[in-house]
């Protein structure tokens, strides 16, 4: 049985070297082999992957895809979801980290759970993680705000395990280009979670930082653009509804009763007519951008690929033998 693995890198070829030593020894593989599917996301460090003399059982292949720029980490692993898909033997793909924080031992739990359920995608969950509080605080605000814009959670990241069947349907989903997980969550494919446990960095620091977080959470929120803006649009008419009850009771405040005290019902008044065009305003927008973005011509990764992936003059495919990396 083959199994593809995608994972694209950047500037991290200490990390990837070392990753790729962990999955031929990792435990509950046996019988399996491995064609890893490098897809080097515009690197300015040329270290490549390191070579030694030690034999590898399971990897049988490695590949790696160099694009002609800097994609980012979510439209890199597209790129590589797009190739693997056009291999013969794959059976399913799992996606990965190079970065070491997507634990290699957690692989025959995933590939366990596909065998029980071989027509779903398998997602890591993540049961515990280890970075610091501030970013664990980050990510839960971030979550919070998936959930108020779009209505539903995402509780699993980039690491799942894609079966062939499934494959095809995701590499021409629109969607994957911005944000693999919650085109998962969108799409409504059967999904099976799997508890697993972040691991530490083999080398270098996080990339990720406040500024990548909030890019990350609005690649996620641009899969529900329009759910969101929808939402945002009622929440806009629920503020003028109130804003516009407001002046009517202040008003009625003001001229029935003894209650009001001077100036104070003109300065309310003001006010909440301020909201009260704000929040048309902000309608009129939404109504606007919701109907842009209905007809927008997205990108399909299964398409569009093809583009970003080097000429045959820099593009280098490496088929290493067993005996090219430790």
């Amino acid at each position: 049985m083959c199994i593809a693995i995608v994972t694209p890198v950047y500037n991290d070829w200490v990390s990837l070297s070392r990753l790729i030593r962990e999955i031929d020894k990792a435990p509950g593989l046996d019988g399996l082999q491995f064609h890893l599917i490098v897809v080097n996301d515009g690197s300015t460090d040329r270290t490549g992957i390191d070579r030694s003399t030690s034999k590898l059982k399971r990897v049988k292949t490695i590949e790696v895809i160099d694009l002609v720029t800097n994609l980012g980490h979510q439209r890199a692993l597209a790129v590589g979801l797009v190739h693997a898909s056009s291999l013969a033997g794959v059976e399913a793909v799992i996606i990965m980290d190079a970065d070491g924080e997507d634990r290699p031992d957690e692989l025959q739990n995933l590939i366990a759970a596909w065998r029980v359920r071989p027509d779903a995608v398998i997602c890591a969950q993540r049961a515990r993680r280890s970075e610091g509080l501030a970013f664990r605080l980050y990510y839960q605000a971030y979550k919070l705000a998936f959930r108020v814009l779009t209505g539903t959670t995402i509780d699993f990241g980039n690491f799942c395990l894609i079966p062939r069947s499934l494959l095809r349907y995701v590499v021409s989903n629109g969607n994957t280009w911005n944000n693999l997980a919650a085109m998962l969550v969108r799409s409504r494919l059967p999904c099976i979670k799997v508890p697993t446990i972040r691991g530490e960095r083999y080398a270098g620091q996080s990339k990720m930082n406040l500024i990548s977080l909030i890019l990350h959470g609005l690649s996620a929120i641009a899969v529900y653009c329009d759910i969101a803006l929808a939402r945002l649009l009622l929440m806009m008419i629920a503020s003028a509804g109130l804003a516009l009850f407001g002046v009517v009771v202040v008003t009625m405040i003001r001229l029935m009763t003894d209650l009001a005290v001077p100036g104070w019902a003109s300065n309310v008044v003001g006010s909440l007519l301020i909201i009260l065009l704000q929040s048309l305003i902000f309608s009129t927008i939404s109504i606007f951008l919701l109907l842009h973005t209905r007809s927008t011509r997205t990108i399909i990764p299964a398409v569009e690929a093809q583009y970003y992936i080097a000429d045959c003059e820099s593009h280098r495919t490496m088929n290493y033998p067993l005996s090219s990396v430790s």
